[in-house]
């Protein structure tokens, strides 16, 4: 261990970008504004960045997003662990566990409840081994083609003609989230576990606030206990034309308005759509109704894994994988 490294908590500063820039981090290229909305949560116990620096030089970092998070009954602080680098001359002096550890246990301190994530292949070792975290698997990727030619270019064959052809429905387009999206939010996480909370504030936040905000197509559709809300990405990725179904969530509207919004992508050129969902949670009889299927792991163009930790006995609810609630809304890189 060199006595002439120092590791601290830090916020976001223009020092931090450079090093994103540096270490050659993808997040780099959302900027300086991209920066504070991915890390300057209202909720945070903690700075979100521990670094690692020599002669003020950062040679390594580990970087996590605050939020709150639904715990049974109750209301946490669960940070999300999204980027870690360790530059190539500090490699090989356990710079990365003692980074990862030095904020879980400062964020603990600071009243954090749960630390989780998704690690690659290459990190996934590190995180379910020695730091401590509970393994939960890869996540549940289901799968709808909207398009033939993605199945048809799969099997060598040209060829193209749609496959979503569902109904559409009258939606709204909100240009903000507000009381009914609390409501809606309060009746769908009525009986689950542990999610990060996807009330009103928190959309507002990570849709309206993001820098590429204007990507986002977000639609609801219902009245009172029916309203459902789709909040959908088109993107290109993968060497396909993506629909990525970020949050669909509501009542009885959701089959319909999930439907119509697969047509509406569909249309849009998009060949298939992505979407993350576990077998138990409120929505995935939707997601199966609107012709969604488990993606098998063999299939996937990326291996994406699942875990947490409790850093309380509130957080003890997040190392039960059943007690969990993701969407794409999770990933921070959608």
């Amino acid at each position: 261990m060199d006595d002439d490294i120092r590791i601290g908590l830090e916020a976001s500063s223009p020092a931090l970008l450079a090093a994103y820039q540096a270490f050659g981090l993808e997040r780099a290229a959302l900027g300086e504004a991209g920066l504070d909305w991915t890390f300057a949560a209202p909720d945070s116990p903690c700075p979100p960045f521990c670094v690692a620096r020599r002669d003020d030089l950062i040679i390594g970092l580990s970087a996590n997003i605050a939020a709150r998070v639904k715990l049974g009954d109750e209301q946490g602080i669960a940070c999300q662990a999204v980027d870690s680098f360790v530059s190539e001359e500090a490699r090989g002096k356990r710079l990365f566990s003692r980074l990862a550890h030095g904020f879980a246990d400062a964020a603990a301190e600071a009243g954090c409840d749960v630390t989780w994530g998704f690690p690659n292949a290459n990190a996934a070792p590190a995180w379910f081994g020695g730091l401590g975290w509970q393994n939960f698997g890869q996540v549940p990727f289901l799968v709808r083609p909207l398009d033939a030619a993605y199945l048809l270019r799969k099997a060598g064959l040209p060829g193209s003609f749609r496959l979503a052809r569902g109904t559409e429905v009258q939606s709204i387009s909100p240009r903000e989230f507000g009381s009914e999206t609390d409501d809606l939010w309060a009746r769908f996480s009525r009986n689950i576990g542990c999610a990060v909370v996807r009330d009103a504030a928190a959309l507002n936040h990570r849709i309206f606030g993001a820098p590429h905000g204007g990507e986002y197509r977000i639609a609801m559709h219902g009245h009172g206990k029916d309203r459902a809300l789709v909040i959908s990405r088109l993107a290109e990725r993968h060497g396909s034309r993506i629909a990525y179904v970020l949050e669909a969530m509501g009542g009885a509207a959701l089959g319909p308005l999930l439907a119509s919004e697969l047509r509406h992508h569909a249309l849009a050129g998009a060949e298939i759509a992505l979407a993350w969902c576990f077998g138990w949670s409120p929505n995935y009889r939707a997601y199966r109704g609107a012709g969604f299927l488990p993606l098998p792991e063999r299939l996937r163009p990326v291996e994406i894994n699942f875990g947490a930790r409790s850093l309380s006995a509130r957080g003890a609810a997040a190392e039960v994988r059943e007690n969990w609630y993701l969407s794409y809304l999770d990933s921070d890189g959608i």
